[in-house]
């Protein structure tokens, strides 16, 4: 059991995934101010009008990008370590969290399989998205592979809450490999209609749409 600085707020943080944070609040300032001089972390928890969460992410502060005059901050941190929150402590000009970390559940069986069809299926995704393949830098060996793609995707909330709780990788795995599977037909649906509405509406080069040569 341990007691950390808490940071409730309408995020879901992965562990390993990359957040820029914007510090206004007096006592988060404070609270970033001690744990950048100390070298600790600080713990974000999802928080909105359904309550706080139960299961979080320790954040690691990756880099002060800037300090305003009046205190205020623009900091890099990145995910860390799950949490169960346990208990939260008022008195400090800050929250505190009595946590315990969450270890994952151990495997089964291999994974490799579902975590490369579910990097197939990032593929197709980012390159529905942007029109044209994207270089992903994900490689084997494909540890906390569900995280790194739940970061990089922007998920509903809710279903980022879901995988950051579930126990196993492989779990968390079948789970994303179902969105990003619907996602991909979905998209590539979509990229087809704007593919077909341009050809439409441009029938050739020099000729318009009322079949007239364009002067």
């Amino acid at each position: 059991m341990s007691d950390i600085p808490l940071f409730p707020l309408n995020i879901v943080l992965m562990p390993g995934a990359p957040l820029p944070l914007h510090i206004f609040e007096e006592r988060y300032k404070q609270m970033i101010n001690e744990c950048l001089e100390n070298g600790t972390e600080f713990g974000m928890v999802l928080s909105d009008e359904s309550g706080t969460r139960e299961v979080g992410c320790t954040a690691r502060i990756v880099e002060l990008i800037e300090r305003y005059e009046d205190g205020r901050m623009n900091i890099l941190v990145e995910g860390s370590r799950r949490f169960k929150l346990n208990n939260i402590l008022t008195g400090a000009p800050y929250y505190m969290g009595e946590i315990e970390y969450i270890e994952d559940e151990p495997e089964q069986e291999d994974v490799t399989e579902l975590a490369e069809e579910c990097v197939g299926l990032l593929e197709r995704v980012v390159e529905a998205a942007t029109e044209g393949s994207v270089g992903i830098e994900i490689k084997p060996p494909y540890r906390n592979l569900s995280f790194a793609i739940a970061g990089r995707i922007e998920f509903e909330l809710d279903v980022r809450q879901q995988i950051l709780e579930l126990p196993t990788e492989k779990e968390r795995l079948e789970k994303v490999r179902d969105l990003l599977s619907r996602a991909a037909v979905r998209m590539e649906r979509e990229r087809e209609i704007r593919q077909r509405a341009e050809k439409n509406g441009y029938l050739g080069k020099g000729l318009q749409p009322n079949g007239r040569e364009e002067n």
